[in-house]
Protein backbone atom coordinates (compact mmCIF):
# COMPACT_ATOMS: atom_id res chain seq x y z
CA UNK A 1 0.00 0.00 0.00
CA UNK A 2 1.35 3.40 -1.03
CA UNK A 3 0.79 6.15 1.50
CA UNK A 4 0.51 9.63 0.02
CA UNK A 5 1.75 12.38 2.33
CA UNK A 6 -0.70 15.17 3.11
CA UNK A 7 -0.35 18.32 0.97
CA UNK A 8 2.54 20.47 2.13
CA UNK A 9 2.08 24.10 3.11
CA UNK A 10 5.69 24.74 2.01
CA UNK A 11 5.54 26.15 -1.54
CA UNK A 12 8.80 24.53 -2.62
CA UNK A 13 7.91 21.05 -1.36
CA UNK A 14 4.36 21.21 -2.72
CA UNK A 15 5.54 22.44 -6.12
CA UNK A 16 8.37 19.90 -6.29
CA UNK A 17 5.94 17.06 -5.55
CA UNK A 18 3.65 18.40 -8.26
CA UNK A 19 6.49 18.53 -10.82
CA UNK A 20 7.66 15.01 -9.99
CA UNK A 21 4.09 13.74 -10.29
CA UNK A 22 3.61 15.48 -13.64
CA UNK A 23 6.77 13.83 -15.00
CA UNK A 24 5.56 10.46 -13.69
CA UNK A 25 2.46 11.04 -15.84
CA UNK A 26 4.54 11.73 -18.97
CA UNK A 27 4.63 15.53 -18.89
CA UNK A 28 8.17 17.03 -18.95
CA UNK A 29 7.46 19.53 -16.18
CA UNK A 30 10.48 21.40 -14.73
CA UNK A 31 11.24 21.67 -11.03
CA UNK A 32 10.28 24.86 -9.19
CA UNK A 33 12.71 27.51 -8.06
CA UNK A 34 13.54 27.69 -4.34
CA UNK A 35 10.40 29.77 -3.68
CA UNK A 36 8.14 27.17 -5.29
CA UNK A 37 7.51 29.13 -8.50
CA UNK A 38 7.78 27.64 -11.96
CA UNK A 39 9.67 29.89 -14.37
CA UNK A 40 9.82 28.19 -17.70
CA UNK A 41 12.43 28.88 -20.33
CA UNK A 42 11.22 29.05 -23.94
CA UNK A 43 12.64 25.52 -24.42
CA UNK A 44 10.73 24.19 -21.38
CA UNK A 45 7.54 25.80 -22.68
CA UNK A 46 8.12 24.16 -26.06
CA UNK A 47 8.63 20.76 -24.42
CA UNK A 48 5.44 21.12 -22.36
CA UNK A 49 3.46 22.09 -25.45
CA UNK A 50 4.84 19.08 -27.32
CA UNK A 51 2.66 16.91 -25.07
CA UNK A 52 -1.00 16.77 -26.04
CA UNK A 53 -3.36 19.05 -24.15
CA UNK A 54 -5.42 16.04 -23.06
CA UNK A 55 -2.36 14.40 -21.53
CA UNK A 56 -1.33 17.63 -19.74
CA UNK A 57 -4.86 18.10 -18.36
CA UNK A 58 -5.05 14.49 -17.18
CA UNK A 59 -1.65 14.75 -15.49
CA UNK A 60 -2.63 18.03 -13.81
CA UNK A 61 -5.84 16.44 -12.57
CA UNK A 62 -3.87 13.53 -11.12
CA UNK A 63 -1.20 15.75 -9.54
CA UNK A 64 -2.96 18.91 -8.38
CA UNK A 65 -3.62 17.41 -4.93
CA UNK A 66 0.02 18.20 -4.13
CA UNK A 67 -0.78 21.93 -4.36
CA UNK A 68 -3.90 21.89 -2.20
CA UNK A 69 -1.95 22.87 0.93
CA UNK A 70 -1.08 26.24 -0.62
CA UNK A 71 -3.16 29.40 -0.73
CA UNK A 72 -4.92 29.06 -4.07
CA UNK A 73 -7.59 31.72 -3.66
CA UNK A 74 -8.34 33.97 -6.64
CA UNK A 75 -6.53 37.27 -6.99
CA UNK A 76 -8.27 40.31 -5.55
CA UNK A 77 -9.34 43.24 -7.74
CA UNK A 78 -6.45 45.29 -6.32
CA UNK A 79 -3.88 42.64 -7.28
CA UNK A 80 -5.36 42.37 -10.75
CA UNK A 81 -5.12 46.18 -11.19
CA UNK A 82 -1.46 46.11 -10.11
CA UNK A 83 -0.72 43.28 -12.55
CA UNK A 84 -2.40 45.20 -15.38
CA UNK A 85 0.02 48.07 -14.69
CA UNK A 86 2.98 45.74 -15.13
CA UNK A 87 1.52 44.37 -18.36
CA UNK A 88 1.11 47.93 -19.65
CA UNK A 89 4.87 48.37 -19.09
CA UNK A 90 5.49 45.31 -21.27
CA UNK A 91 3.10 46.63 -23.94
CA UNK A 92 4.92 49.99 -23.94
CA UNK A 93 8.29 48.27 -24.32
CA UNK A 94 6.95 46.16 -27.20
CA UNK A 95 5.70 49.30 -28.94
CA UNK A 96 9.34 50.43 -28.95
CA UNK A 97 10.05 47.39 -31.15
CA UNK A 98 7.17 48.36 -33.44
CA UNK A 99 4.95 45.58 -32.06
CA UNK A 100 1.52 46.63 -30.91
CA UNK A 101 -0.17 44.35 -28.41
CA UNK A 102 -3.83 44.35 -27.52
CA UNK A 103 -5.38 45.30 -24.22
CA UNK A 104 -3.68 43.75 -21.15
CA UNK A 105 -5.71 40.99 -19.49
CA UNK A 106 -5.56 39.46 -16.01
CA UNK A 107 -8.02 36.66 -15.31
CA UNK A 108 -8.49 34.31 -12.40
CA UNK A 109 -8.48 30.70 -13.56
CA UNK A 110 -9.57 27.53 -11.79
CA UNK A 111 -7.42 26.00 -9.06
CA UNK A 112 -5.88 29.28 -7.95
CA UNK A 113 -4.19 29.97 -11.23
CA UNK A 114 -4.21 33.27 -13.04
CA UNK A 115 -3.71 34.33 -16.65
CA UNK A 116 -1.55 37.37 -17.39
CA UNK A 117 -1.37 38.43 -21.01
CA UNK A 118 -2.95 40.37 -23.81
CA UNK A 119 -6.13 40.05 -25.82
CA UNK A 120 -6.06 37.20 -28.27
CA UNK A 121 -3.49 37.62 -30.99
CA UNK A 122 -1.87 35.25 -33.47
CA UNK A 123 1.22 33.38 -32.25
CA UNK A 124 4.25 35.71 -32.31
CA UNK A 125 6.89 35.42 -34.99
CA UNK A 126 10.41 34.48 -33.92
CA UNK A 127 11.42 38.16 -33.82
CA UNK A 128 8.33 39.12 -31.85
CA UNK A 129 8.96 36.32 -29.35
CA UNK A 130 12.52 37.57 -28.82
CA UNK A 131 11.26 41.14 -28.35
CA UNK A 132 8.70 39.87 -25.85
CA UNK A 133 11.36 38.02 -23.83
CA UNK A 134 13.52 41.15 -23.89
CA UNK A 135 10.66 43.34 -22.68
CA UNK A 136 9.62 40.87 -19.98
CA UNK A 137 13.19 40.92 -18.67
CA UNK A 138 13.48 44.72 -18.89
CA UNK A 139 10.37 45.30 -16.79
CA UNK A 140 11.10 42.32 -14.49
CA UNK A 141 7.69 40.89 -15.34
CA UNK A 142 8.06 37.54 -13.55
CA UNK A 143 9.47 39.08 -10.37
CA UNK A 144 6.79 41.76 -10.23
CA UNK A 145 3.93 39.34 -10.85
CA UNK A 146 5.32 36.90 -8.27
CA UNK A 147 5.50 39.75 -5.75
CA UNK A 148 1.93 40.89 -6.49
CA UNK A 149 0.54 37.37 -6.11
CA UNK A 150 2.56 36.66 -2.96
CA UNK A 151 1.48 39.92 -1.30
CA UNK A 152 -2.14 39.41 -2.30
CA UNK A 153 -2.28 35.89 -0.94
CA UNK A 154 -0.47 36.81 2.27
CA UNK A 155 -2.99 39.54 3.01
CA UNK A 156 -0.41 42.38 3.05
Amino acid sequence: MVVTPPPSHDPYIASLRYAVCMRAHGVPHPNPDRTGNFRLTPEQERLLRSVSRDKRVAADKACFHHLKGLNNRPLTAQAKRRALGVLREVRSCMAGFGIHLGKPVVENRPRGRAFFGFETAPPPSKGQAQAQRTCEQRVHLADKLDEIVAEDRSGL
